[in-house]
């Protein structure tokens, strides 16, 4: 049995290490139409608050997802990959929290949460949590921002929708007498 626990650590291992790929904490600047891969990998017995920080350069439709592992291997003692207390949060320059998700259960490996942010600088997503697992823990998301269209855009296409309606119903009746 042990022989065949080593090889599928060495699975997980292998799979966690993918998330070095994704971008660590830090600042990003303007994140408006971008979407960027995060993650971070932990040793056992840590505590962390990985804080990525990003601008709007106009509002926007954010969102923030992570996405924990758990892993626990019959013949190891203890759980092997683990993040207790997980959660993530949207705070703004002056570190006023906007929108907020923290692991209600156990099982709750999956964080996700959107705000619609006005233009400005020093936004962060926050993930944090502590590591329980015996041989670590890992995170791995995504943060994206949509840009929305400013309120002068909608009422042009409102307007242009309007008046083709207008001219496709005159049409009929100037065609009907």
């Amino acid at each position: 049995m042990i022989a065949l626990s080593r090889p599928l650590a060495a699975a997980v291992l292998a799979g966690a290490s993918c998330v070095a790929h994704a971008t660590g904490p830090g600042p990003f600047g303007n994140l408006s139409g971008q979407t960027v891969s995060i993650g971070s990998s932990f040793a056992p017995g840590v505590a962390f608050n990985d804080v990525y920080v990003f601008d709007l350069a106009s509002f926007s439709s954010v969102a923030g997802t992570a996405v924990t592992l758990e892993l626990d291997l019959p013949v190891s003692p203890g759980t092997e990959f683990r993040i207790a207390d997980f959660a993530i949060a949207f705070y703004d320059a002056s570190n006023t929290l906007i929108a907020q998700d923290v692991a209600t259960a156990p099982d709750d490996y999956t964080l996700s949460l959107s705000a619609m942010l006005p233009a400005a600088t020093g936004y962060r997503f926050v993930v944090s949590g502590n590591v329980t697992g015996t041989l670590g823990g890992s995170y791995g998301g995504v943060l994206a921002a949509a840009p929305v269209p400013e309120p002068e855009t909608w009422a042009m296409l409102l307007a242009g929708l309007g008046l083709t309606g207008w001219f496709a119903r005159h049409g009929r009746k100037a065609g009907a007498a």
